[in-house]
């Protein structure tokens, strides 16, 4: 079956006023951001491997968030959102719902206070910020699952004893279990 070149083509870049962004046009060529994705390092860079905390200098800096931090920003901006608007539906774009309701359901604490207490906790190990998000998110319940998760906290130079990994794990349940 041929595919003809016409499938292609593209109308001018118009919003669309219901997504209210401009609609997605293919290209041939992949993101730059991409690039490390889609296609081995030739240049002699060292390679990004989360296994390791090798994830890139950007996202070293970067502060992260754990789903239920995640979720109160966003309660946040939708109650905002709904006292400046006469027409709650007006303003709130179906993604913004999308992200919303995600991270509601994958939220593992809702007290304001347990989230605060959870990264203290994990604080306290030397996490890095991508460490601390991932582990308060999926919340592992042993040290071996934990190491699975998160392989860079038994990494070379950093080295968490398994008694340090299972009390910092059970810190985190009691933290859950009295939420």
């Amino acid at each position: 079956m041929e595919v003809a070149d016409e499938a292609f083509v593209v109308a001018p870049r118009e919003v669309d006023p219901l997504r209210r962004r401009p609609p997605f046009i293919p290209s041939s060529q992949p993101p730059e951001s991409f690039k490390f994705l889609c296609r081995p390092n030739m240049s002699g860079e060292e390679e990004e491997n989360a296994a390791e905390l090798k994830i890139g200098e950007e996202f070293l800096k970067a502060k992260c968030l754990m789903n239920c931090e995640v979720a109160r920003i966003l309660d946040h901006k939708y109650d905002q959102l709904q006292q400046t608007s006469d027409d709650p539906t007006n303003q709130i774009s179906q993604v913004f719902e999308k992200s919303m309701q995600y991270v509601k359901r994958f939220s593992r604490y809702k007290n304001p206070d347990a989230v605060r207490q959870v990264r203290e906790v994990l604080s306290r190990y030397k996490l890095a910020e991508f460490e601390l998000c991932v582990l308060g998110n999926l919340c592992p319940e042993t040290v071996e699952e934990a190491i699975a998760i998160v392989p860079s906290i038994k990494s070379k130079g950093r080295m968490l004893e398994d008694d340090a990994i299972e009390k910092m794990l059970h810190d985190l349940s009691l933290i859950k279990k009295f939420e």
